[in-house]
């Protein structure tokens, strides 16, 4: 029979063999290799390992897992003959979640008591389920999938962050740690919200949301969506998603809303129109890339277009009075 592996506090790594009644705790450390697998490795040395019968490195399989006090934890995979399977809780915090990477940092005190700090790093895609939760798939030949089951929200720079507390298991204090994800914001296609993150090709958020405010009146700046993020399952939290920002007019009519995102700069969220003339009023009905209705509708007085981009005014002055001058009212991207 195989022996039963765990991890004791120090995230060293216990092996208790079948019909004994001690166990060993094998100096070393883990590591996680190009594959996403977990291993340790052994450093003792070859004739105490022989001794033992144990490899110079444990490589584990099975299932990843992010736990309620956000430690990383591996299911190993049972054999047939066993009727649990074991886990390797190992005990740290998150340090990053940028590049594609989960970076955990694992903090270890070997028989002398000196502190050892490991970084284990996970490749993973990252991605919003469909109850907007922030989510990691580890990638596998049988992907895992992790997932952050507190709350995140805006900062004022409009980057997402995430705000989670860990509780010591022998002090009983509790820390409070965060994390920001460097991105801007898209709206790609109606009821939904897409944060495009900036290190990487592949991660990204689609978020389910409904438009807060149909109607928008440019002066204000800002564009509310309304939300649901899951917490635990069958428990869900509404919120609301402002994105701040400024009107503008492309060459081609469309419409333009800017954010500044502080340090990374002003970005922009591109949109094509229809136009429709009241008497003092100039409403921008927002499409898709693909010209689908996006629910929005942008309202300008004459006297705020006017202010923002006087050609503008005269131009869809000059349309208003003669439409044959213009091929359509339809304004494509």
């Amino acid at each position: 029979m195989k022996p039963k592996y765990s991890v004791d506090k120090n995230n060293q790594l216990i092996v208790k063999f079948p019909r004994k009644k001690w166990s060993l705790k094998p100096k070393g450390n883990f590591g996680i290799d190009n594959n996403n697998r977990l291993f340790y490795q052994v450093r003792e040395s070859a004739t105490w390992r022989k001794q033992r019968s144990l490899p110079p490195r444990i490589t584990f399989k099975g299932s990843w897992y992010l736990s309620p006090n956000h430690d990383l934890v591996l299911i190993l995979d049972k054999n047939s003959k066993d009727r649990r399977k074991d886990t390797l809780d190992i005990k740290g915090t998150i340090l990053s979640l940028e590049r594609d990477l989960l970076a955990f940092e694992v903090k270890s005190y070997d028989r002398q008591g000196l502190l050892h700090i490991r970084i284990l790093k996970l490749n993973a895609t990252l991605f919003a389920d469909k109850e907007n939760r922030i989510c990691l798939k580890v990638k596998k030949l049988k992907p895992d999938t992790l997932i952050l089951t507190g709350s995140w929200q805006l900062n004022k720079n409009q980057q997402i962050i995430y705000e989670y507390s860990k509780i010591d298991l022998e002090t009983k204090g509790k820390s409070v740690h965060s994390l920001t994800f460097t991105g801007f914001w898209q709206i790609s296609e109606a009821n939904k919200l897409t944060y495009i993150l900036k290190h990487s090709t592949i991660s990204r958020f689609d978020f389910r949301a409904q438009i807060e405010t149909p109607t928008i009146y440019p002066q204000k700046g800002l564009i509310k969506y309304r939300l649901g993020v899951g917490l635990r399952e069958g428990v869900s939290r509404q919120k609301i998603i402002t994105l701040y920002g400024a009107w503008k007019f492309n060459r081609n009519f469309g419409l333009v809303f800017e954010m500044d995102y502080d340090k990374e700069g002003i970005k922009q969220i591109e949109f094509g129109t229809d136009l429709s003339f009241q008497e003092n009023t100039i409403t921008f009905s927002l499409r898709d890339k693909k010209g689908e209705p996006l629910g929005l509708n942008v309202t300008f007085t004459h006297s705020i277009l006017k202010s923002l981009d006087a050609k503008v005014f005269l131009r869809l002055k000059l349309l208003k009075n003669n439409p044959e001058v213009e091929t359509g009212l339809k304004v494509p991207f």
